[in-house]
This record gives C-alpha cells, structure tokens and sequence, in this order.
C-alpha cells in the first residue's frame, strides 16, 4: 500500500498553526505522531492535499498541574503519560488506559490529542481499497447502507480509543483553538454519537488541551478493556471508573463510561445511585452491568461476534468497578 501524494507543513508556533489550519482547513490532515493518519492514507480512506505536522510546536507539549486542575497538551505521548509521577500519582484510570493502548512502539510516538481524535471503525470499512471495491458505499463512505447491519438506517462503526473512556469518567474538558478565538467543552460533548462524524469540531480548529479537575474528596479510578492480544488492539469493549467519598465516607459520586460499544463512549447515568455503600454487594454491582449492557449496541461489525462482546460488557464493567474501589482504598 502505498501513500498518496501529499505536502507536508511545519509551523512552529500554535499561533502559526492556528493560521495555517485557517488557511486549508478541509484540504488539511493535522498529524503529531501519525500512528493512524498514516494508516488511514494508505488503505485510501483519506487523501488530504496537506499534512501539518504539530512536532516542532513545543507549547502543545506536556503535563501541568495547575490550582485545582492538571493539563495535558494535545502532543503530549502516551509514553510520557506513562512515566509521569503526577498521572500514576493522581489518575490510575488514565494511566491504565495508556499502559494498554497498543504496544510500547506505539506509545512510544501516539499522542493523547490523536487517539482522543482516532475516527471509529467498523470491519466493512477498515479495509484495503480492494476489500472496498467489492462492496457498494456505506454510510461510513458516503453511501446509504450499512453491511454490518443488513438494513440499518445509519452508521453503526464503533469508537475505540483508550483515552477518552478515562478522561471522561473523570469529567475532563477539552479546548479547542481557532486563529482569534477559542472554545473549551466537557470531553463528552465533544462526541456527536454518529459514526460518519463522530467529533463536534470544525476543520478551523485545533485540539490544544485536556483540562482534568482535581477531586476535592477522596477518590479513586480505573479502566479495563478486552482484547485479543495483549499488544497492538483496538478494544473490543472496555469500562473506565470514577468513584469519590463525602467527608463522611460514603459514596457519593460514581461515573462509570463504557468505551469500543457504540459510535462515541457511553456514561451510565444511574450508576451513583446503584453504588449507595461504601462496599456494595454483588448485586449492586450486577445492577451496574446490567445498565452497561443495556446502553451497548453490539452487532456483528468487529472482529469478535457481538453476542461475545456483549457478554464481556458485564465482566469488564465489574472487573473496572472492583479496581477503582480499590483505587479509592489507597486514599488521596
């Protein structure tokens, strides 16, 4: 498979970025460490007349913590998150979503901003142009079927990146930057739920930063995800989890996300009041599962059948809930 042709643009500032990204906008691909953009061209799923590289702009790099809140720049790598004493410090769920992203040459040049931005997949979509060819468009590829879903009135590719799910959970921001204005949203309004375009960002903006806010009480979190291999897999599912203690000791805050089982991460809304107790039994936490699978739209449009994959939404979710609650044991 081999790359289009293209131009390569290397501003130096933000602010030279912001102008250029202005300038081209949907002729344009922003790339920091190209792990999918450069997939994407060669199996032909994307052609831009212009890649911008952000690798030269050192102010969309690195990790700050602030009053109440940290940042993550957009160009920070999923290594240095890895090796940074404040995230495995203050944020196991992240840094355990980034220790099971892809294998360490991946994590090695990934950054959080891409896999934040990695588009949604589906496994009629995500092939050779060949593969491609023998099918007529889908929804995903500007026709009006889905092959996944023999009469499905819409896309049904799924979202699999690691990041979001945990950064969610925790109820990050993100900012999005334009030449002489900028916009900052709750992580999970940055998700549309639409496959085609899963991502409320116009092709003007930039995604400079994660802002995490730093819990006042006692917390804890974590994020598990199934996979076929322990290196270089998308999630089939996975499970991020936020839980914090009043000043009493009780639980007062539970938000659970579900990752890889519809077009954008998921958060069930009634898991706080499911987890009343400091311990709860077994059947509070099924009562969880259960609303995690009720919130997955599993068909058969991965590389595992969907009947299995709905079955692991449970066993990841209590798996996830177990973690954090052991998370919230060590006390911050």
């Amino acid at each position: 498979m081999r790359m289009p042709t293209f131009n390569i643009l290397e501003p130096g500032s933000k602010k030279k970025a912001l102008l250029t990204l202005d300038k081209y906008r949907n002729k344009l691909k922003v790339v920091a460490g190209g792990t999918e953009v450069v997939v994407m061209m060669k199996l032909g799923l994307s052609a831009p007349s212009y890649l911008m590289s952000l690798n030269k702009i050192k102010g969309l790099k690195g990790i700050e913590k602030r009053k109440n809140e940290v940042i993550i720049k957009s160009s920070t790598t999923i290594k240095e998150i890895l090796q940074s004493p404040l995230m495995n410090e203050k944020f196991k769920g992240i840094t355990q979503a980034a220790q099971l992203l892809a294998a360490p040459p991946i994590q090695n040049r990934a950054t959080i901003g891409g896999n934040i931005l990695q588009n949604t997949r589906c496994l009629y979509y995500n092939q050779s142009e060949l593969f491609r060819n023998g099918l007529k468009p889908c929804f995903k590829a500007g026709g009006n079927i889905c092959h996944a879903a023999r009469g499905g009135k819409r896309c049904f590719s799924v979202y699999q990146g690691d990041m979001a799910p945990s950064l969610i959970s925790l109820g990050s921001k993100v900012k999005l930057e334009k030449n002489n204005s900028s916009r900052t949203i709750l992580l999970s309004d940055f998700f549309t739920g639409k496959g085609e375009n899963p991502f409320l960002i116009e092709d003007n903006e930039l995604l400079t930063e994660f802002i995490i806010p730093l819990p006042d009480a006692k917390y804890g979190s974590s994020y598990e995800k199934l996979r076929i291999r322990k290196g270089l897999e998308y999630p089939l599912v996975s499970t991020a989890v936020f839980l914090s203690e009043d000043k009493d000791g009780n639980l007062d805050n539970a938000r659970i996300v579900i990752g890889a089982a519809a077009s954008a991460p998921k958060i069930i809304e009634n898991a706080s009041s499911c987890l009343k107790s400091r311990n709860p039994s077994a059947e509070d936490m099924d009562e969880v599962a259960n609303l995690a699978d009720n919130l997955s739209e599993m068909i058969n449009n991965l590389s595992v059948p969907a009947t299995y994959r709905r079955k692991m939404v449970k066993v990841v979710t209590k798996r996830s809930l177990k973690n954090a609650f052991q998370d919230l044991k060590r006390g911050y």
